[in-house]
C-alpha cells in the first residue's frame, strides 16, 4: 500500500511513525490524492527500524482496517485516533442519507464506526477533538466529535443551501479561545456546486462559527463582493497557485481573503460585523469602510 496525502503521516510521541495505506492510492502529487481506493491499513513502527531501506517492514506492523465505500478519501490523526471517511470531493456532490466515520486509536488498535447525515469531505482539528465538514448534496453540515476513551457525536451545525468554497487544506483556519473554546473559518459557497468548481469560481464568503464545549454557533459570515472582481488571467494571482479564499487570524483581528479582495471583521455582542475591506486587484486599490462605524 502507499499513503493516500501528507495527512497519513504522524510521528507520535512514543517514537513511532504511524502511516495510513490503501492498496490502490497513488500519493500526493499533483492531483493523485484525489482518488484513492483499495483495502486501508495501518502501518506503525519504531522510528528506531530507519535504516538503508534494504531491509522491509516486517508485516505484522500492518494492522487491516475497515475499508469505506467511495473514492473521494479523507484521512487525518486528531488526537490518539486516526479517523478517515469518504464524500464528494471534487466531484458533483452527492444526496446521500449518511455516511460512516471510521475512527482507530493508532497505539491501541481498537477501532470505532460513527454514522453521519452527510459525506466526509474534511476532517479537522479544534484542541483534542474534531469537526467533520460534508455535504448531504443539498447542505453544508459541521459534526463535533469528542475523542476520548469512546468518541462520540456531540452537536451539528447545519448551514442551508451551501457548499465548501475551497476544499483545500488551506481554506480551514480554527482559533482557540480557550481549552473549549474558540472560533473556527471556512469559505463557503452556492449549494450543488461541484468540488473542482472551486479552481473557477470564487466563493461567496467566509463563514465564522463559534465552537463553546463542542456546540456550534454562527456568528457571521464576511462577503465577497462578485461585481468587483477582476479576472487578469493568472497574471498577479491565480486561484489555481494557492487558493482565492481563506480566513485569517492575526494578532487579535479577523480577516477574510476573497480573491483580491481583504475584508476585516469584529465580533461584538457576539455577532460578525465587517470592519473595512481593500482590493488589490491590479489597477483597482481601494478601501472602502463599513458606513455604521
Amino acid at each position: 500500500g502507499s499513503p493516500v496525502d501528507q495527512f497519513s503521516f504522524l510521528e507520535s510521541d512514543d517514537q513511532h511513525l504511524n502511516v495510513l495505506v490503501r492498496s490502490n492510492a497513488n500519493g500526493d502529487g499533483m492531483w493523485a490524492a484525489e482518488v484513492a481506493a483499495g483495502d486501508v491499513a495501518l502501518l506503525r513502527f519504531p522510528i528506531a527500524y530507519f535504516s538503508d531501506g534494504s531491509e522491509p517492514v516486517p508485516s505484522s506492523n500492518y494492522r487491516r482496517l475497515p475499508k469505506p465505500e467511495g473514492y473521494t478519501f479523507q484521512n487525518r490523526f486528531v488526537s490518539d485516533y486516526l479517523i478517515y471517511g469518504t464524500g464528494s470531493g471534487w466531484g458533483s456532490p452527492k444526496h446521500s442519507d449518511g455516511s460512516n466515520l471510521f475512527l482507530v486509536r493508532w497505539a491501541r488498535g481498537d477501532s470505532h464506526q460513527l454514522s453521519l447525515p452527510h459525506g466526509v469531505d474534511r476532517i479537522e482539528q479544534m484542541g483534542d477533538a474534531a469537526v467533520v465538514v460534508g455535504t448531504d448534496g443539498r447542505d453544508l453540515h459541521f459534526t463535533s466529535v469528542r475523542l476520548g476513551s469512546w468518541p462520540e457525536i456531540v452537536s451539528r451545525y447545519t448551514r442551508k443551501g451551501a457548499s465548501q468554497g475551497e476544499l483545500r487544506s488551506h481554506g480551514f483556519f480554527y482559533k482557540p479561545e480557550g481549552d473549549t473554546t474558540g472560533v473556527l473559518g471556512l469559505p463557503i459557497s452556492v449549494p450543488g456546486r461541484a468540488g473542482y468548481r472551486h479552481l473557477f469560481e470564487d466563493s461567496a464568503a467566509i463563514l465564522f462559527l463559534r465552537n463553546d464545549s463542542l456546540e456550534f454557533r454562527e456568528v457571521g459570515e464576511l462577503s465577497a463582493q462578485p461585481e468587483r472582481a477582476v479576472n487578469d488571467q493568472c497574471r498577479a494571482s491565480c486561484v489555481d497557485w494557492y487558493g482565492n479564499a481563506r480566513p485569517l487570524f492575526v494578532k487579535g483581528r479577523m480577516f477574510a481573503l476573497l480573491g483580491y479582495e481583504l475584508v476585516e471583521g469584529r465580533i461584538d455582542d457576539g455577532r460578525l460585523h465587517e470592519l473595512r475591506r481593500i482590493s488589490y486587484a491590479p489597477g483597482v486599490q481601494q478601501v472602502t469602510r463599513n458606513q455604521s462605524e
